[in-house]
């Protein structure tokens, strides 16, 4: 992973979600921690009473580290935090050598997709040799024009030869399969709308982009995770999950 923080944040996660060792909120959380998250009430308190509340049962795995300035992402699979495991992302930003704000998207588990691919599976290790920085810019200019700007024949210019893995539970691969899939919810009136990107984080080959919209209606978060290759894009994992209506009972700061 790159990033000087990289590895600081996956172990203080590690030690808080996989071993259940609630000291790390006192040494490596700051004080005025800002949590996100729709899951838990109160900051570094709520973290305390969801990790103390699993207890044995929590867990944690890791696939993929994303370090960005002082953003690191996680992709991973939670374990005795809900009735199902919950797989999906979480962002954190690192200020003066402690972890100051925390926002996630997590989903249930689910069933491998229609080409077996499954939530988490696929590459993992950041090429280092590749432009995080040009691949930030192609990212944002493909969600810009392709989910806000709905124009979907955006799979098949940024992708090559209708090759797109997909790792959406509901999706298979190839580009035919992605723009079917989006072109018909938006006929039943079930499409996703895509608002605005909050924030991307960029690593080698990976961006995540973290951004909110609607379906069907319902507010949504939606953290999506881009493969691309020598300036093509190849690949995708998501997590993409509504937003509580009653959220800012639980964060006067909001979700993102």
């Amino acid at each position: 992973m790159s990033g000087s923080h990289g590895q600081f944040v996956l172990d203080t996660h590690n030690a808080l979600f996989d071993r259940g060792d609630v000291s790390v909120l006192e040494s490596a959380f700051a004080d005025g921690f800002i949590e996100h998250s729709p899951l838990i009430a109160g900051d570094r308190d709520g973290l305390r009473k969801m990790v103390e509340d699993a207890g044995d049962a929590i867990g944690y795995t890791n696939a993929r580290v994303l370090a960005d300035g002082d953003f690191v992402a996680l992709h991973g699979r939670f374990t005795g935090l809900d009735e199902t495991d919950l797989v999906g992302f979480d962002i954190y930003r690192v200020e003066n050598g402690k972890l100051a704000e925390h926002w996630d998207s997590l989903v249930p588990v689910e069933e491998p997709n229609a080409s077996g691919r499954t939530q988490l599976d696929g590459p993992t290790a950041v090429d280092r040799s590749a432009d995080e920085e040009a691949n930030r810019e192609r990212a944002v200019q493909f969600f810009t024009e392709s989910l806000i700007g709905e124009d979907y024949e955006g799979f098949r210019r940024f992708t090559r030869d209708g090759v797109f893995r997909q790792h959406s539970p509901d999706i298979a691969d190839g580009t035919d399969a992605v723009i079917d899939f989006l072109a018909d919810l938006k006929a039943k009136g079930e499409g996703l709308v895509y608002d605005r990107i909050h924030r991307t984080v960029a690593d080698g080959q990976f961006v995540l982009t973290h951004s909110e919209g609607s379906i069907a209606g319902s507010r949504h978060s939606y953290a999506e995770l881009w493969h691309w290759e020598d300036g093509v894009l190849t690949e995708m994992w998501d997590a993409i999950a509504e937003v509580p209506k009653d959220e800012d009972a639980l964060h006067d700061h909001g979700i993102f």
